[in-house]
């Protein structure tokens, strides 16, 4: 497969009156250029196509042209065509914000490009382009150092500017972690984390029920079933106010509940001290996801499990059937 860009030149045919071109002639005479016999304004369409090879991407822009233009001579349009690399097999591209503080970006880097084999592109916190990634993960760390509380600055990045844009517009975006405090600063999703109530950071492996599986970060998982997935953090205890609760458990927004093993969803399940026992949320879109555990930590074999892949898998199986 190649990717053509195609430069189609639009010209007025010869019979035809061409005021631009007479308005261009006469400021080049009055320039001192009277040698000037004829001018003729032209306009191109510029247009991007993949194909299985040039003549293929010709092809299309050709009938693109006889459907567009006005005038159905193809001879009279001019191509200007450039290949362009491919991007990987599965289609998709992973963006990962950096901020000062952040820890887990190459972690969550080395599942999307060694594991996945997926394209991958690291945003700086003080970028404003998301160089077209297609899901933003928000990494674990201490943005900021922590600094006043967790999130807190790291919500005024210029970076969050076009990832709040880039959400509501239905841009996948995933937050692990400090990136789920960050989100909830943002106000892309409700509520706040706040210090555990053990008062100790906990680093640990924990179990989660799956509430959700018809988003396309679960959509290789099972509503009912339990994952093995692990904390670290000193700042996880979700918490809401009453409203908020409520509104999150009627529009079934809750996606992760830390459980015991066999999915019972017990307080002595909960590391935290999260009300509801609370790991994990969504917007009421799907399409922003907060969560405490980190996935990142558990996707190869040799870190005691691979839960955590399949959360990355979902991401990237689902994105390349709904472009499909």
């Amino acid at each position: 497969m190649v990717k053509l860009k195609a430069q189609v030149v639009v010209m007025l045919k010869p019979v035809v009156n061409d005021p631009q071109g007479l308005t261009v002639r006469a400021g080049l005479h009055r320039l001192g250029f009277e040698e000037v016999e004829e001018v003729r304004v032209g306009k191109f369409i510029e247009i991007t196509v993949t194909a299985a090879d040039e003549a293929e991407g010709r092809r299309q822009v050709s009938e693109m042209c006889r459907k567009l233009l006005a005038n159905h001579v193809i001879e009279d349009v001019r191509f200007q065509v450039e290949a362009v690399a491919d991007r990987e097999q599965a289609g998709m591209k992973f963006g990962v914000v950096v901020f000062p503080g952040t820890w887990s970006d190459r972690d969550c880097g080395r599942v999307v490009t060694e594991v996945l084999g997926a394209e991958l592109e690291y945003l700086w916190h003080q970028e404003k382009d998301l160089k077209d990634c297609d899901c933003i993960i928000l990494p674990g760390g201490f943005s900021y150092g922590d600094h006043l509380r967790c999130g807190a600055i790291a919500r005024f990045s210029p970076v969050m500017d076009s990832v709040v844009r880039f959400a509501a517009h239905g841009g996948l975006v995933w937050g692990i972690c400090n990136g789920f405090q960050v989100l909830c600063e943002t106000g892309l999703l409700p509520g706040a984390l706040i210090r555990n109530d053990v008062c100790e950071f906990r680093c640990q492996w924990t179990h989660l029920a799956v509430e959700r599986d018809d988003i396309l970060f679960t959509s290789t998982l099972r509503r009912g079933e339990v994952i093995k997935i692990p904390i670290s953090h000193g700042e996880g205890n979700y918490f809401a106010d009453a409203a908020t609760l409520s509104r999150l458990e009627q529009n079934n927004q809750v996606v992760f509940r830390y459980a015991q093993p066999d999915g019972h969803v017990v307080p002595a399940a909960n590391p935290n001290g999260s009300i509801h026992n609370i790991a994990g949320i969504v917007n009421r879109e799907g399409n922003v996801l907060g969560m405490m555990p980190h996935p990142e930590r558990c996707a190869e074999p040799e870190l005691g499990g691979t839960d955590g892949l399949r959360l990355f898998k979902s991401v990237l199986e689902a994105f390349a059937e709904l472009v499909v």
